[in-house]
């Protein structure tokens, strides 16, 4: 099930609070971006595999949906071992807290990111994307919004120049 982001980021700290230290051992987090400029974020957990994916909206902001996307396996694993090891933050509202604050080491792969939605989750990539054009659609009815989100696209366009 599609759920905001937001959601998953708080179920995924409940999760983390009730894991024991052996437990913590074995979450990993891999991202990339895909050919659209959004952010793959896979969250993994000994039990379970976590998908969001975001996309930036001002200059700290962005929007997101993800789901659940299974068990990890030996394949999956491998894959989350690949890429550049680089920090990892993510700040997000909570209704409980004033914020959840996510912070370590991932693994940065745009491949194997695109191996996970392609090979292994594919029927829910369109699902995740069209929930997050309409979201985006939705924000740019506001003028505040769309003019953030348009600058935010052009700082992303002159960043690659």
């Amino acid at each position: 099930m599609i759920r905001p982001s937001t959601e998953i980021v708080e179920l995924l700290k409940k999760q983390w609070d009730r894991s024991n230290e052996a437990d913590r051992r074995e979450w990993r987090v891999l991202s990339g971006r895909n050919h659209r400029g959004r952010y793959d974020l896979f969250i993994s957990t000994h039990e379970r595999i976590w998908q969001l994916k975001l996309e930036q909206t001002g200059d700290k902001e962005a929007i997101g949906f993800g789901l659940e996307v299974g068990k990890p396996d030996d394949d999956l694993r491998r894959l989350f071992m690949r890429g550049a090891p680089v920090p990892f933050g993510l700040i997000s509202p909570s209704k409980d807290e004033l914020a959840i604050v996510v912070a370590g080491i991932q693994q940065y792969s745009s491949e194997s990111t695109y191996t996970l939605c392609k090979n292994y989750i594919s029927d829910k990539q369109a699902e995740l994307d069209e929930r997050l054009d309409s979201e985006i659609e939705r924000m740019k009815s506001n003028p505040l919004l769309r003019y953030r989100y348009r600058e935010q696209k052009e700082r992303e366009l002159r960043a690659y120049l």
